[in-house]
């Protein structure tokens, strides 16, 4: 009996899973000529046709999704497997594939990552930039961080909720004398803003709890937090960013908080992982890695006052007159700090 080639089989899935062989290509790590080729023999082996091609685009048969689903369950367990034997080895190797959204890792993973590495030499990373929440399996993550200011999707995947990042309101100082400073969250009502491509609603909390709520229309929607920040510097519009992302920019003045009795809903930040009933050496690493980075929370530092008349209106007194009631929030707030570092929820 002819032996099986199941490399064939796994490029043809990942074909599948890639809408194409461009796509699938890269998701099993061979030349496009390389997949193209291993469906040809598939094909010829079994007689049947996988896939209709035009030279627009790749769609699977009805007989090649039937054997899809068939086969692919299988190659998940097989793939479950060998995870599971790596993971009973004490060395830390390989490569560690990540999803993140950028600012959650230039904000904070940077850290994780880099004493990761200098435990473990022999370990390596990828790091993709991603704000949606992956399918892990299909692209074949270990592990994947998802940022939210509601809940996860469904998902079949283990989580944690790792972090929490605040968020308040910023705009240039032109925006302001422009406007005029805002004294109150319905002073906002008919400014422009600038926000993320899920930006239909912003809520105004204060002693944590939602006193309004305001509908907005973005004049400019990116999940980049660095565009929002350019944008709002240029006074195009006020913006809802985190404290600790804006610090360079309130510093210089180029921004100011707006409203600093209050602040928005937080961001959510999870880490996602296969399901699995043994943890890979590398994955089971990392985490132990956040645990001791993201468990502690990290030396404050505080966002030093930024001198500023508006308007007619000096920004610093107009903040003297609320420092008591300022005072009170921060007490009550907690870890909630101007600084805008996270409040950590560790890996328990």
């Amino acid at each position: 009996m002819k032996s099986i080639d199941w490399k064939d089989w796994e490029i043809f899935c990942r074909v599948v899973e890639g809408g194409g062989f461009t796509q699938g290509a890269e998701l099993a790590e061979v030349p496009k000529s390389s997949a193209s080729a291993a469906v040809a023999r598939l094909e010829g082996q079994l007689g049947v046709r996988l896939f209709e091609r035009t030279t627009r685009r790749v769609r699977v048969t009805q007989r090649g999704q039937q054997l899809y689903d068939r086969v692919a369950p299988l190659f998940g367990e097989l793939r479950e497997i060998s995870a599971e034997a790596a993971s009973v080895s004490e060395e830390v190797s390989g490569t560690l594939r990540i999803a993140t959204p950028y600012e959650v890792g230039s904000q904070h993973l940077s850290p994780t990552l880099n004493r990761l590495l200098k435990l473990h030499p022999s370990l390596r990373l990828q790091i993709d930039v991603s704000w949606d929440q992956p399918d892990l399996i299909r692209h074949g993550y270990d592990l994947a961080f998802v940022m939210t200011d509601t809940g996860l999707h469904d998902s079949s995947f283990a989580s944690k909720r790792v972090v929490l990042i605040e968020r308040a309101f910023y705009a240039a100082p032109s925006l302001i004398r422009e406007r005029g400073l805002p004294r109150t969250p319905q002073d906002l009502q008919g400014w422009p803003t600038i926000g993320n491509l899920d930006d239909v609603r912003w809520e105004f909390l204060r002693d944590r709890v939602e006193t309004f709520a305001m509908d907005v229309e973005p004049r400019i929607c990116t999940h980049n937090a660095e565009v929002r920040i350019k944008a709002a510097v240029d006074g195009l519009g006020v913006t809802r960013l985190s404290p600790r992302f804006v610090h360079e920019q309130l510093v210089q003045g180029q921004l100011v908080r707006v409203l600093p009795g209050y602040t928005s809903s937080p961001l959510k930040v999870y880490v996602l992982m296969p399901a699995r009933k043994l943890m890979p050496a590398s994955v089971r690493a990392f985490l132990d890695a956040l645990e001791e980075t993201l468990g502690v929370p990290d030396t404050r530092r505080p966002v030093p006052r930024v001198t500023a008349s508006v308007a007619g209106v000096d920004i610093d007194a107009e903040r003297d007159r609320r420092d008591e009631r300022d005072q009170r929030d921060e007490r009550e707030q907690g870890e909630q700090g101007d600084d805008g570092m996270p409040t950590v929820i560790t890996l328990d």
